[in-house]
């Protein structure tokens, strides 16, 4: 069971933005560091259990240590899909072991801290961080006004990660995530 504690943070924004890609940047620094991490994916879809060009697959690969994908009718975990309903994002959190931290991909209404990943072109929607509190940071490709969240470019995985670490008070000194 995952610790209480355990620090969260979601990536959100729309569909085509690179919210898998970002996750698969980040577990490759926080990994290389020798932190454990776990990813809970929101499915919008059926699942496909066992296909590696899956979102899960894609988690697992870049060093996830536990990957969970929650669907409305179905959820796997470690690729592997479950006879029993659903759980909600807390019980998914709670199911993943002893991590220290938990990257959450989609879960947009989410209550937690999230970075809100836009590409020019492929936001059919308003900007997320516009009507949403818990977004403290943006990764853009492009560049955005705004008075509130931290501001990332989307390809400086290593300030992001910086920003992730500190926020979430990561317990162990990870000299070369601090930013300067």
């Amino acid at each position: 069971m995952a610790s209480p504690h355990t620090p969260i943070i979601g990536i959100v924004g729309w569909s085509g933005t690179g919210k898998t890609t970002l996750i698969e940047r980040l577990l490759a620094i926080f990994v290389a560091c020798g932190l454990k991490v776990a990813t809970i994916k929101h499915a919008h879809h059926a699942l496909r259990p066992g296909d590696d060009r899956a979102d899960g697959a894609r988690h697992a690969r870049a060093g996830a240590f536990q990957v969970m994908v929650v669907g409305a009718q179905q959820w796997e975990i470690a690729g592997v899909l479950q006879d029993t309903p659903p759980p909600s994002l807390d019980e998914a959190a709670a199911r993943l072991g002893q991590v220290d931290l938990i990257l959450v991909e989609g879960f947009k209404s989410a209550a937690l801290p999230k970075i809100e990943v836009r590409r020019a072109g492929t936001s059919p929607g308003r900007p997320l961080a516009d009507a949403d509190p818990d977004i403290v940071a943006i990764a853009s490709d492009h560049p955005v006004a705004t008075s509130g969240p931290a501001v990332f470019a989307l390809d400086d995985v290593a300030a992001i990660a910086a920003f992730i670490a500190k926020r979430m008070e990561l317990s162990r000194p990870h000299d070369h995530l601090r930013s300067e």
